[in-house]
């Protein structure tokens, strides 16, 4: 059973959202049933938080990569939701993950993005010291701070599960009970084999901006195959835009995008399906990663949630074979599409403030969008179980 305090949210929640729209009735009138964001889905607080603990507590999401995961005492930080977490490579070269908390008080043990902590991390605050293999080994003046004992056994970091994809890619999760990243992304998984994504390389920089939208608001336009002919109309003549495939399976999503024969990105490869040498799909990730991968590259962009109206924005390419040149103009190519999308979803962010709008019906190339709004509402919806993290 859910706590009390969840229980009462979630009325109020409900109550908030009928009051407002029976209130607002007449105005609008749009007659056919919608699956797609509502505006009472954006700004509410309440439900941010709530959607940070049951979608993002129990989801895999991606942290990096192992180019910053090269020698003991490397790590990289990030966050699931609003929980900081540390990845970090230990003395015997495995790659575990923490939450990135100080046990006594509410420091990270590592402040940097990415780093070398050496051999221990040390919290800056009270200088609590922990190996790398998360057990609490040091602590400042401990018999005068506490004369009485500390089960120090009972205040290691707090470990998290972490896969390590294509011995590329670094994704974490918080819940015990969730299916392996495997199984998550099993729809997809076979495909991604095929790519070989261990052998790109990543691009020297990377993009991160703060914009002021929802990350549902980001979600749903990734998962949006409609848009694209006409908000990114300057590369339609590098794809078959009519003939897009839109597919939905569990926590991944498909929107493949056939190239014409003049567009070729196979970049001399024939290890691959025909589909995947001829094509490139825009797919997602549940609940926050949407990658574009293609035969000679892979465009990574994660939002993470910050507040119900600002989302930071990650994004990453990794290629095979490109040149310096090659990378810049990839690089300035997704910083371009990446504005386009989040000038046209803070546009909706404003609109989504009226209080008579009435959301659309879906077209058939918003199938990915409707999956993933639907999933969302599902994993609010559920409390968390209570061996969620013990299991």
């Amino acid at each position: 059973m859910p706590p009390a305090g969840d229980e009462s949210l979630a009325d109020r929640l409900t109550g908030r959202r009928g009051g407002r729209h029976a209130e607002t009735e007449g105005l609008v009138v749009s007659p056919l049933p919608t699956p797609m964001l509502q505006p009472w889905e954006v700004y509410d607080q309440d439900l941010f938080d709530l959607e940070m603990l049951r979608v993002f507590a129990r989801s895999w999401v991606w942290l990096g990569d192992t180019d910053d995961l090269q020698q003991p005492g490397d790590y990289i930080t990030g966050a699931i939701g609003h929980q900081p977490v540390v990845i970090v490579r230990t003395a015997t070269g495995e790659i575990k993950g923490y939450l990135n908390n100080c046990r006594h008080r509410a420091s990270s043990v590592v402040p940097a993005p990415v780093g070398n902590c050496g051999s221990s991390m040390v919290c800056p605050y009270h200088n609590w010291t922990y190996n790398l293999d998360g057990r609490l080994i040091g602590i400042p003046d401990r018999l005068r701070m506490y004369p009485d004992g500390l089960p120090t056994e009972d205040y290691g970091l707090v470990p998290i599960r972490v896969d390590v994809a294509w011995n590329k890619l670094v994704f974490g999760c918080l819940s015990r009970r969730a299916p392996s990243f495997r199984e998550w992304i099993a729809p997809i998984a076979d495909r991604y084999d095929r790519y070989r994504f261990d052998t790109f390389q990543r691009y020297p920089r990377e993009l991160d901006q703060v914009y002021p939208i929802n990350w549902k608001a980001f979600v749903e336009n990734s998962n949006d195959d409609y848009h694209v002919r006409f908000v990114h109309r300057r590369i339609n003549d590098q794809r078959r835009q009519m003939d897009t495939v839109v597919r939905v399976d569990g926590r991944t999503c498909s929107g493949y995008k056939p190239h014409p024969d003049s567009f070729d990105t196979a970049g001399g490869r024939t290890d691959m399906a025909e589909e995947d040498l001829k094509g490139h799909y825009a797919d997602f990730i549940y609940p926050n990663l949407t990658p574009l991968p293609y035969a000679t590259m892979l465009i990574l962009v994660r939002a993470d949630p910050i507040a119900p109206d600002r989302t930071r924005l990650v994004s990453r390419i990794y290629g095979l074979d490109k040149t310096p040149e090659e990378q810049e103009a990839d690089l300035v190519n997704l910083e371009l599409t990446n504005q386009e999308d989040t000038d046209m979803v803070t546009v909706l962010m404003g609109n989504l403030r009226s209080p008579f709008y009435r959301v659309g019906p879906r077209s058939t190339w918003e199938a990915r969008a409707a999956h993933v709004m639907q999933t969302i509402r599902a994993d609010v919806a559920t409390p968390l179980a209570p061996d969620e993290f013990t299991a």
